[in-house]
């Protein structure tokens, strides 16, 4: 069981660090050798449990915002 919850948790993780690490790869704003750049890539996807919710809560608000202001 224990074995199962950190093969689920080593997996997602690994899975938002190769998204992470693209979203980052592909903004060109970001300084790609600013140390701690790296380090929220790093801390995202080891913190995912919190992050992701948090993320995917933030996206839900701004298209429900632009629903809102595009039916006006």
């Amino acid at each position: 069981m224990l074995m199962n919850l950190l093969s689920f948790y080593l997996f997602t993780a690994g899975l938002v660090f190769v998204v992470l690490l693209a979203a980052f790869w592909r903004d060109g704003s970001t300084s790609k050798r600013h140390q701690l750049s790296w380090m929220i890539v790093l801390i995202g996807s080891v913190f995912w449990g919190l992050v992701l919710p948090i993320a995917i809560i933030e996206r839900s608000r701004k298209l429900l915002r632009q629903q809102i202001v595009a039916s006006r």
